[in-house]
C-alpha cells in the first residue's frame, strides 16, 4: 500500500502542481473562524462570569476537601501501622485503652450534665493527661526507644481510665444522694 501511494504521487505529481486553491478560500476560512469566535462570545456562560468564577472555586474546595479527608483518614491509619511496626501487642493494647478512654469521657460528658462546674472541675485534670499523652505521641516520631514511648503512652492512657472512673463514680454517688434526697422529700 505504502509503494502504491508512491507511485500514484509520483504518476500524477504534474496534476498536483497544476491545482491551484480557489482564490477566495482564505476568505472564507476568515469569515469562518470570525462566525465561530462570534457565537463563542454570544454564549450563556461567557455572558457571567461570577457563575464561572463560583463554579471553580467550588472545585478547588471540593478538591482540597476531599485531599484534606483522605489524608486525615491515612495518617490515623499510618499512625497505627506505626505503634504496631514497634510492636503489634502494644499496638494493640494501645488501641483498645484509647477506645476505652473515649467511651468513658462521653458517658462521663453525658452524666456530668446535671452539675456542669464539677464536670469543669473534672475536665482539667483530664484537659493535662490528654496533653502529656499528646506529648508522648510526639515524642513517638522522635524517639530512640519506641517501644519504651508506646508503654508510657499505654500507662498514661491506663491512668486517664482510672481517672475517668473515679469520676464517674464520684458522679453515679452525687446524682444518687440527689435522686434519694428527693425521694425523700417525696
Amino acid at each position: 500500500m505504502k509503494k502504491d501511494l508512491k507511485t500514484f504521487i509520483a504518476e500524477n505529481k504534474a496534476a498536483f502542481d497544476d491545482a491551484n486553491p480557489p482564490a477566495d478560500l482564505w476568505q472564507r476560512i476568515a469569515s469562518n473562524l470570525d462566525q465561530q469566535e462570534q457565537s463563542r462570545h454570544d454564549s450563556p456562560m461567557t455572558g457571567k462570569p461570577w457563575v464561572i468564577q463560583v463554579l471553580k472555586v467550588a472545585a478547588i474546595t471540593f478538591l482540597i476537601g476531599t485531599a484534606g479527608i483522605v489524608i486525615y483518614f491515612y495518617g490515623r491509619k499510618h499512625a497505627y501501622d506505626d505503634y504496631s511496626q514497634v510492636n503489634p501487642h502494644l499496638a494493640a493494647e494501645q488501641q483498645v485503652y484509647a477506645r476505652l478512654v473515649t467511651q468513658k469521657k462521653d458517658s462521663i460528658a453525658y452524666i456530668a450534665t446535671s452539675d456542669p462546674a464539677l464536670y469543669g472541675e473534672f475536665s482539667k485534670v483530664l484537659h493535662q493527661m490528654e496533653a502529656n499523652y499528646e506529648m508522648l505521641k510526639q515524642e513517638f516520631v522522635k524517639s530512640p526507644n519506641k517501644e519504651l514511648t508506646l508503654e508510657a503512652m499505654i500507662r498514661n492512657l491506663q491512668a486517664q481510665i482510672e481517672v475517668l472512673s473515679q469520676q464517674m463514680e464520684i458522679l453515679n454517688y452525687i446524682n444518687n444522694t440527689k435522686n434519694q434526697t428527693k425521694n425523700e422529700q417525696i
